[in-house]
């Protein structure tokens, strides 16, 4: 089989495809999709910094900003001066994030059954094993060009 970006569309769309899945079994309606996104991301790592989040996202400051501004209204992170970078702001996850990560990784555990249901075991690695060798070959097409997850 020959590679084409056909191999990436069905990546993609299996990603989105697990993105609304997910969405449509949360318990959160207070929450639009680029929130849940960016509290998945927060939850993951507890604390991280507002810049590293743009550029993990591949979304710009601002955005980042408004949507880290609104989700701090609505009680699930707060947001502190980095006392090792004044000029920076480190994001930190409350109890109401991380319950959401951990909701959320129970569903995409869910959806990761479902979809490979009725495969091998041998299956199942040889899966893992190529994913992981496309990921490793991405991060490093863009350790390589420089551009660092998202075009400057």
């Amino acid at each position: 089989m020959e590679p084409s970006i056909s191999l990436y569309r069905k990546i993609r769309r299996l990603y989105r495809l697990g993105q609304r899945y997910v969405l449509s079994h949360m318990k959160h309606e207070d929450l639009s999709p680029s929130e849940y996104l960016l509290l998945r991301h927060v939850g993951f790592h507890g604390e991280v910094s507002q810049r590293h989040l743009a550029e993990d996202m591949s979304v710009d400051k601002a955005m980042i900003t408004r949507i880290l501004q609104k989700l701090e209204a609505k009680g699930y992170l707060r947001r502190v001066e980095d006392e090792q970078d004044g000029r920076s702001k480190k994001v930190i996850a409350l109890p109401s994030a991380r319950a959401i990560h951990m909701e959320s990784r129970d569903l995409d555990s869910q959806f990761s059954d479902i979809l490979t249901e009725g495969f091998s075991q041998e299956e199942l690695e040889s899966l893992d094993r190529l994913l992981t060798i496309m990921a490793d070959r991405a991060k490093k097409l863009l350790t390589d060009s420089g551009s660092g997850g998202y075009e400057k």
